[in-house]
């Protein structure tokens, strides 16, 4: 039962991008991940022919189960999963209906399972009355995340719960530690469907990093130092210097094999119309490109829809 008899519940989570150090920080160098101004969110309303779970944004013909009919398995699942964490586990509380929606498209390394998963656990946590607090969103979000990734890293599920922006180092304790930034970073986020998966990059590089260990210890202590010299300057609110990491980074990606012909073609897009610096987020093979854009996006992303690309406008919020 909703809280207070109320009609509905509501949900919702940013997505997030990877500023610096992705695939380095598999190997212990820092990565920094922030929170966009773009996300999901979900609605929950009774529906007795539910539970039933609705994403139009991905399609018209996202309609989601928890019993697995209509296909999209991992979404039926994770859906399941989730109605049990809120403790919609009878049939008579398992009668509502779950509307998601938002401009963050899927698959394209802008951590929309992570935005998915955390929206859906405050709308169903809402809705029976006893809302999630952050750290049982933290757990029950990185249970949903391992039904999309099987061994999920963490960020994603992190940045979507707690915002802002984050330093993230595998073996340190704590993993996470939070940045400073001083103005609003604009951004023009620009995908293409992904060429491989991102689980395929990983394990491409690792084969690269295996047969030539120093040489590319050196390129991610390089791509660590970058993330370093990008914290300060967030916390400086020095965007041209930002834009110039970005593009930094984003040859060094591009000397690890993990950025796709889609993804140059997009950053030298983002450097035609205006941007400051651009780079590939995530794990590259396609996927998201991040452009720093200060002045009017328009330029851009009409340029992307021309290209034949996805675009949108966004921020990550200073802090």
């Amino acid at each position: 039962m909703a809280a207070r008899g109320a009609p509905m519940a509501t949900g919702a989570a940013p997505g997030k991008v990877i500023l610096f150090g992705e695939h380095a920080a598999v190997y212990g160098r820092p990565a920094i991940a922030a929170a966009l101004g773009s996300g999901l969110g979900a609605v929950v309303q009774a529906d007795a022919a539910g539970p039933v779970l609705h994403i139009p944004a991905w399609g018209q013909n996202v309609r989601v189960r928890p019993d697995g009919t209509g296909g999209f398995e991992s979404l039926s699942k994770a859906f399941a999963a989730a109605l049990g964490l809120a403790g919609l586990d009878t049939p008579e509380a398992r009668r509502v209906g779950v509307t998601m929606d938002g401009e963050l498209p899927p698959s394209v390394g802008l951590g929309s399972s992570a935005a998915f998963s955390v929206a859906l656990l405050r709308a169903l946590g809402q809705w029976r009355g006893r809302p999630f607090s952050d750290a049982e969103i933290l757990e029950a979000a990185f249970a949903l995340e391992t039904v999309f990734h099987g061994s999920p890293s963490g960020v994603d599920h992190t940045v979507a719960t707690l915002g802002g922006c984050l330093r993230f180092e595998r073996g340190r304790t704590p993993a996470y530690s939070p940045v400073a930034i001083a103005v609003p970073v604009p951004l023009v986020v620009a995908f293409a469907p992904r060429e491989s998966a991102g689980r395929q990059m990983v394990e491409g590089l690792r084969a690269r990093h295996d047969a030539l260990p120093a040489v590319y210890a050196r390129i991610f202590d390089a791509i660590g130092e970058i993330a370093e010299a990008g914290v300060a300057a967030l916390a400086a609110g020095d965007l041209p210097r930002l834009g110039q990491l970005f593009t930094l980074n984003h040859d060094l990606l591009r000397a690890c094999g993990v950025a796709s012909a889609a993804n140059d073609a997009l950053v030298a897009l983002a450097r035609q119309h205006g941007a400051l610096g651009a780079k590939l987020t995530g794990a590259g093979g396609g996927g998201s490109v991040i452009a720093l854009v200060p002045g009017d996006p328009e330029p851009l992303l009409r340029a992307c829809v021309a290209g034949g690309y996805g675009a949108f406008a966004t921020r990550v919020d200073a802090t």
